[in-house]
C-alpha cells in the first residue's frame, strides 16, 4: 500500500478488494473519501500514477478553497 500526504489530503492505493491481482487509488480528507478510482487499475504503478494526477487536482481545489 502507498500512500501520499499533502494538507489534510492523502493518497492511498490499495489491492481492489473484488480482484486483489489489481489496485484502486482513493484520496482522503483526514477521515473521509474525498475521491477515487471509478474501475480498478492493472498495476499498482497505474493506480499510482492516475491517482496522483486526481490528488494534484484535489490539492489544487483544496488550496483555493482554503
Amino acid at each position: 500500500m502507498t500512500a501520499e500526504r499533502s494538507a489534510p489530503l492523502s493518497l492511498q492505493v490499495e489491492p481492489c478488494t473484488k480482484d486483489p491481482s489489481r489496485y484502486r487509488w482513493i484520496i482522503w480528507d483526514r477521515d473521509h473519501v474525498v475521491r477515487q478510482s471509478c474501475y480498478s487499475l492493472a498495476s499498482e504503478q497505474e493506480a499510482l500514477t492516475q491517482g496522483w494526477a486526481a490528488f494534484q487536482d484535489a490539492a489544487a481545489i483544496w488550496r483555493d478553497s482554503h
